[in-house]
């Protein structure tokens, strides 16, 4: 990557959608006013079925070798990939924004399980890892939420696990290269927090 390195990118990423959130957030008032997608969960999941299908239906001559999946949270409640990208722009320096290649919306800012393509247009690598080398060639995946305060919701983990069946079929990763923030860099994060159950995505990708 010719940016800032892995390590410094990583260090920040939770801190920066954190800081992103409180520091520079609106009031509640006008918070209040802003419209929010209440649309069924069943809606949105045939939603993301078909952006994930045109996404991965294009050509593929520009695709990165990706070999792993890494999965995160942001740790704070009503981030949105607008406010991650914005942040990533500004205090990263990098022209691509957001670190991360998919988000997945809790039903605060957008609707419940919303999945949204950000880094994945770019097929650039992310600075999401202390230590990349453990996991090359990896995308990453947010999920929108402080999972280390509360369980991620059915619907959330639902949609992850869709769009990672679709990504390990269009790109030949197997289900023991699906991993968390934690799982790869161990005691230097919590992310994507306790209650995020990386052995139960696995069971439901196996399943599959």
């Amino acid at each position: 990557m010719r940016r800032r390195s892995f390590v410094r990118g990583a260090a920040g990423l939770t801190a920066g959608v954190t800081a992103a959130v409180t520091g520079g957030r609106a009031s509640a008032a006008r918070k209040a006013k802003r419209p929010r997608d209440t649309r069924p969960y069943e809606e949105i999941r045939e939603v993301n079925e078909a952006m994930v299908k045109e996404l991965l239906a294009g050509d593929r001559d520009g695709w990165r070798p990706w070999q792993w999946i890494v999965v995160h949270h942001t740790a704070a409640e009503h981030a949105s990939l607008e406010g991650i990208d914005r942040y990533h722009r500004n205090h990263f320096g990098d022209p691509l924004g957001a670190e991360y290649h998919f988000v997945i919306n809790n039903g605060k800012r957008k609707a419940m399980g919303l999945v949204e393509p950000a880094r994945w247009r770019h097929q650039e690598l992310a600075a999401h890892l202390f230590h990349p080398e453990r996991a090359p060639e990896s995308l990453a995946i947010c999920l929108i939420g402080n999972f280390e305060e509360r369980p991620v919701p059915e619907e959330m983990t639902d949609a992850l696990a869709r769009l990672i069946r679709s990504l390990m079929g269009a790109l030949s990763i197997p289900s023991s290269k699906v991993t968390s923030h934690r799982a790869v860099d161990g005691r230097l994060t919590q992310c994507p927090g306790k209650h995020f159950d990386l052995a139960d995505l696995k069971s439901r990708l196996e399943a599959s």
